[in-house]
């Protein structure tokens, strides 16, 4: 394949016949003027043909791909040597690859004209008639370069860019009769052969074997180019050649047609399995057997995490949506370059997790009703239930996602046997069980698109976050030969340290849109009346938290605080100065701050941090009474304190460290799974004993009003995950300041 490349002062030249390792390069499609003015091979071997009337175009091809950032482009006027038989057979029987392989592919209309001031009027009507009655949509050839590329993109003769076809599908599927599903990503299998040929029935080609010739590629064969043989036995080799291919044959009151009076006749079926049967699995998985192997991807707390994380307040996060990298993400001809990878970092509590429930929102928003676009997510949570801290618990939750939407999808997993599915039934799913049921899935998708959002790797044990990275860039590849568009956004701290071949990264505390954010967080959090120099503290606050946002709204809450209790402006910023910029030596000064409450605030961190299960409120509030009085009666009466204290209790005796979801489930938490870190972190050393509480559990249910005997019971309560590792165990209670 030979390419023209564009030099620096915009002049272009033809390159060798390359073999491997082609370049990005943009494609033309156009419709072919009168052959004298067309621009041929030997025009440019000789420097000459700038005169003639084609050569415009070619220069509008590398001008536009400069614009899109590639060197190299194609056209086929001048980039095959026609005089050389052996040749053009072999390039025509590449065109279709050729298409599909580049970046961008440019289609010139040159018989629509939209004027400057028809642009300006926005005269929509217009636009749509002369698109309809584009000659480029009577041609032959033109069919496979408006479905094997990813990226076609309309210009009128003023070069003006009218849309690709995503953006103009409907007014394309209209004139031509080609389903939408076909425009989104060209699959073979998807449409019968009937069908296909029914697409270039309107259409026509200056020699009458090309109509044969132009359809070898939207079929998937070869053949050797007679010319001469005529209409006719071109298509008898078509029709032979796919017979062969397929191993079957043509019904004979359906044969390819080669009259354009016939065409009307032409049925609209779908036979996914005519032309390119797909080998059968051998599996004799009976339907239910399948459902419950489905039914096990299931588990209780497959999507608290993101339902519970507090959204994006107004416009903030907003800005990500327009970043030149996250549209580049979205790009199909950019696809090359970043292999469909999206990796945004930023240091503890900067507001990833935020960032990609709106980006996931965004998404799945922008995708409903079309079935043609899945989005699914998984929010790693390390706090969580075994579940949703594994790569096991991801995989489960995209599967279950995944047929939830495309119920067709299922059938990916009759890849298994009989035996293997009931092992299933018995003993649960396996990782790798898993992961070789979502590669067959995804294989499956056909023509659809598939973006997955994954949250938190850092929250993830390295060695799986490792091996699940590698496995998505694994699947990328498949998917990419299989022609499905599979795209993966991740997010984590700045660890774990994983080297992916491609993708895009984006670093938040780098980025000017986060900045902004922070600001309008502090201009609409701070309340500090009608202060005149609030203005001062807004800017010292934003100076000072380096940019991590979980810093800016403890100390916003903490000033206001201040200023509730009377302090002056000067107290309040003497207050900010003397706060710590480092988000745990914070969460410290938080502690003891007053030193008030500080056994009661002990025991409520160490019921959160090693509790069993998540805790609800009224869990955590008897715990907590029981730990300080063993006296306690036990009787919760409801009328003497009700659930939302009980909230309000779970945010004082934990100095606002912890909190309660605000989902279904309603259970407390940490603000951020820094403090979780920084709690373990900062005082690993002096847990060496056991639980103060082993002798008792937490509440497990409530009445009105229920004796302690009623609402206790016994168990042991966890290990510290640290003294597991160390192979340790708790004995005595700790003796007083453990934790301060």
């Amino acid at each position: 394949m030979r390419l023209l490349e564009r030099d620096s002062n915009g002049e272009f030249s033809l390159t060798k016949d390359l073999v491997n390792n082609l370049p990005a390069y943009a494609i033309l499609s156009h419709t072919w003027g009168e052959d004298d003015q067309e621009v041929t091979f030997q025009d440019l071997t000789a420097r000459s043909g700038k005169s003639k009337a084609g050569y415009q175009k070619i220069q509008f091809c590398g001008e536009q791909a400069h614009r899109d950032g590639l060197r190299y482009f194609w056209v086929d006027t001048c980039c095959i040597k026609k005089s050389d038989a052996a040749e053009l057979q072999k390039s025509i029987n590449s065109m279709f690859r050729w298409y599909k392989n580049a970046a961008k592919c440019y289609v010139y209309l040159s018989d629509v004209s939209i004027p400057d001031d028809k642009v300006k009027s926005h005269s929509k009507i217009d636009f749509e008639s002369a698109f309809r009655t584009a000659k480029w949509f009577t041609r032959g050839w033109t069919l496979q370069e408006l479905l094997a590329p990813s990226s076609v993109e309309f210009f009128s003769t003023e070069y003006k860019r009218l849309g690709d076809k995503f953006s103009l599908e409907r007014l394309i599927h209209e004139k031509t009769g080609i389903p939408v599903e076909a425009l989104h990503g060209y699959d073979p299998t998807k449409f019968s052969v009937d069908e296909r040929v029914s697409w270039v029935a309107k259409r026509e080609t200056k020699h009458e074997e090309d109509m044969a010739y132009s359809l070898l590629g939207i079929f998937g064969v070869f053949l050797p180019l007679i010319y001469g043989e005529g209409r006719e036995n071109a298509f008898s080799r078509l029709h032979e050649e796919i017979c062969r291919r397929s191993q079957a044959t043509f019904n004979s009151s359906k044969r390819l047609k080669t009259t354009h009076s016939q065409s009307s006749s032409v049925p609209s079926r779908r036979d996914p399995n005519f032309l390119y049967p797909e080998p059968p699995f051998d599996s004799d998985i009976d339907a239910t057997t399948k459902q419950s192997l489905i039914d096990q991807l299931y588990f209780t707390k497959i999507d608290e995490r993101l339902t519970s994380l507090t959204a994006a307040q107004g416009t903030t996060c907003r800005w990500f949506l327009t970043k030149p990298e996250f549209i580049s993400w979205h790009d199909l001809a950019q696809q090359p370059v970043h292999g469909g990878f999206l990796w945004i970092k930023g240091n503890p509590g900067t507001g990833k997790s935020t960032l990609m429930k709106l980006l996931f929102e965004e998404a799945k928003l922008n995708t409903k009703g079309n079935s043609l676009q899945i989005t699914l997510s998984f929010f790693f949570l390390a706090r969580g239930t075994v579940e949703e801290k594994s790569t096991e618990g991801l995989y489960r939750s995209l599967l279950h996602q995944l047929f939830a939407k495309a119920e067709e999808l299922r059938d990916s997993l009759e890849w298994m046997t009989a035996d293997g599915a009931r092992v299933i039934q018995r003993e649960g799913w396996r990782e790798e069980t898993l992961k070789q049921t979502l590669k067959y899935a995804i294989q499956k998708l056909g023509s659809r698109s598939l973006t997955i959002f994954i949250d938190a790797l850092d929250e993830c044990d390295k060695q799986q976050a490792e091996g699940m990275v590698f496995f998505f860039e694994e699947l990328c590849n498949h998917a990419k030969g299989s022609q499905v568009r599979l795209q993966i956004c991740f997010s984590s701290r700045h660890y774990p340290t994983v080297v992916i071949q491609k993708g895009i990264e984006v670093t938040l505390e780098d980025e000017i849109g986060h900045t902004e954010d922070i600001e309008h967080y502090i201009k609409s959090k701070l309340r500090l009346g009608k202060m005149k120099k609030v203005e001062i503290l807004r800017s010292d606050i934003l100076e000072k938290s380096s940019l991590i946002f979980l810093w800016v709204v403890l100390v916003v809450d903490i000033l206001n605080s201040e200023y509730r209790n009377g302090a002056a402006f000067t107290k309040i910023r003497e207050r900010l100065k003397d706060m710590p910029p480092k988000l745990t030596d914070l969460f410290e000064m938080i502690l003891m701050r007053d030193g008030e409450n500080l056994e009661q605030l002990q025991v409520c961190l160490k019921w959160i941090l090693f509790a069993t299960h998540p805790l609800k409120p009224q869990e955590l509030y008897f715990a907590v009474q029981l730990g300080l009085d063993k006296e306690c009666s036990g009787f919760w009466d409801q009328e003497d304190v009700d659930l939302e204290q009980i909230k309000t209790f779970v945010r004082s005796s934990s100095k606002g460290l912890a909190e309660v979801t605000r989902n279904r489930a309603s259970e407390v938490q940490f603000i951020h799974e820094s403090v979780r870190d920084f709690l373990l972190g900062k005082y690993e050393s002096q847990f060496s004993c056991r639980f103060p509480f082993s002798t008792m559990d937490i509440p497990q249910q409530y009445s009105r009003k229920a004796p302690c005997s009623t609402i206790y019971g016994i168990s042991q309560p966890p290990l510290h995950p640290c003294r597991e590792k160390l192979g340790q165990s708790y004995s005595n209670p700790p003796s007083a300041g453990v934790l301060f």
